[in-house]
C-alpha cells in the first residue's frame, strides 16, 4: 500500500495485490500418459500431462491448414494429438471441419491475477473502488455453443456484407462467408488435403468464397469445442463504496460509540474488459478446482447493492 496524498482533511490510499502460480507436472504414476481431472462438458475434459502445466483443456478443435503431430515418445511412435495452426479449413459448403480427435485447447488456469483498491477521504466523507483483473487461462462455454447451435444468440442473426440477414436464403443474398478460410478435407492421419471450390484436389490452398446457410453453419458448432473456447482474461469494477462518518453525535458518544459510518456499496458493477461475448468469464459450473475453465449453462453473474453500518468504540 502507498499513499499519494496524506493531509489532515484529505487522503488517498492505494492498495495493490498480484499473484501468479507457475507450475509443471513433473511425472505421473508409473507409465501413465495423462491424468483425468474432470469433465468440462460436451466432449471437453481437463487433464494433467507430464511436462505441461496442471490443467490442460482437451477437446475437439477446428481443422486449420497446418497440422503438427505431437507424440508421447521421442521416437515418435505413439501419436498423442495433432495441433492445427494457420487459416481455418472449410468444406465446399463453406463450413468448419472438426478434428478427428481431441487436442490441446489451452490451460484453464490464469497466468496471473490481481487487483487495485483506491480509497479516498475528505473530511467525514469516504469513497473507494476496487478493480480486479485476470490475465490468461481459457474457458469452454456450453452457453455459447448451444446458444449458436440453437440460434438464440444475437450474432446468429447478424447482417452480412450483402446487407442481408445471414438467416435469409442464400438465393436472396443471405448466409455466412468465412473470409480468410481455405477449402480442404481431413485425411485419416489428421493432415489436410487442399481442394478447390468444386472439391478437386489441389496443391495450393484456395481461399473460400462460398456463403454457407446460417442454420447449417451454426448447427455445426455442436461438438467443435474450440469455437466456444475463449481467453478468460478480464478487468472488472468489483466494488464501489461511498459513505459518511458521524463522530459528533452526543447520545452515541455517551454509550461509547466514537464513530458511526454509513456507506452505500455496489459489487460486480461493470465488466470493463472481457473476451467472451455472451458470458462472464469468471463464472464456472461449480465450486472448487473441479470446474475451472468450464461454463455449462451457468446462471449469469449478478450485480448487488447494499449498505454497511460500522461502529467504532
Amino acid at each position: 500500500m502507498f499513499s499519494p496524498i496524506q493531509k489532515p482533511n484529505v487522503s488517498w490510499d492505494v492498495t495493490l495485490n498480484w499473484s501468479a502460480n507457475q507450475n509443471k507436472v513433473v511425472e505421473l504414476f508409473e507409465d501413465m500418459k495423462y491424468l483425468y481431472l474432470y469433465n468440462a462438458g460436451w466432449n471437453a475434459y481437463v487433464y494433467a500431462f507430464p511436462g505441461k502445466e496442471y490443467g490442460t483443456l482437451w477437446g475437439y478443435s477446428i481443422v486449420r491448414e497446418k497440422a503438427t503431430p505431437v507424440y508421447y515418445d521421442e521416437e515418435k511412435t505413439q501419436l498423442s494429438h495433432v495441433i492445427y495452426s494457420g487459416r481455418p479449413v472449410v468444406t465446399t459448403s463453406g463450413r468448419y471441419i472438426r478434428s478427428n480427435a481431441r487436442t490441446d485447447l489451452g490451460n484453464v488456469y490464469p497466468d496471473w491475477f490481481g487487483g487495485v483498491n483506491n480509497s479516498f477521504t475528505y473530511k467525514d466523507f469516504n469513497f473507494s473502488f476496487l478493480v480486479d483483473f485476470r490475465k490468461g487461462g481459457v474457458i469452454f462455454s456450453v452457453t455459447d455453443m448451444f446458444g449458436k447451435y440453437t440460434g438464440i444468440l444475437d450474432e446468429t442473426a447478424a447482417i452480412n456484407k450483402n446487407g442481408k440477414n445471414i438467416r435469409d436464403a442464400l438465393a436472396d443474398g443471405g448466409g455466412i462467408l468465412l473470409e480468410g478460410a481455405v477449402y480442404g478435407k481431413l485425411k485419416a492421419d489428421g493432415t489436410v488435403q487442399f481442394i478447390d471450390k468444386t472439391g478437386a484436389n489441389v496443391d495450393t490452398p484456395v481461399e473460400n468464397t462460398t456463403y454457407s446457410d446460417a442454420n447449417l453453419f451454426y448447427y455445426g458448432y455442436y461438438g467443435k469445442n474450440e469455437l466456444s473456447t475463449f481467453d478468460a482474461s478480464y478487468v472488472k469494477l468489483r466494488e464501489v463504496s461511498m459513505g459518511y462518518s458521524f463522530n459528533r453525535i452526543a447520545f452515541l458518544n455517551k454509550i461509547g460509540v466514537k464513530n458511526l459510518n454509513l456507506s452505500l456499496v455496489g459489487r460486480n458493477l461493470w465488466i470493463i474488459h472481457k473476451n467472451t461475448l455472451d458470458i462472464d468469464p469468471e463464472v464456472s459450473s461449480g465450486a472448487g478446482n473441479t470446474s475451472v475453465g468450464a461454463e455449462t449453462n451457468t446462471i449469469p453473474s449478478t450485480r448487488s447493492y447494499g449498505f454497511n453500518i460500522r461502529l467504532d468504540f
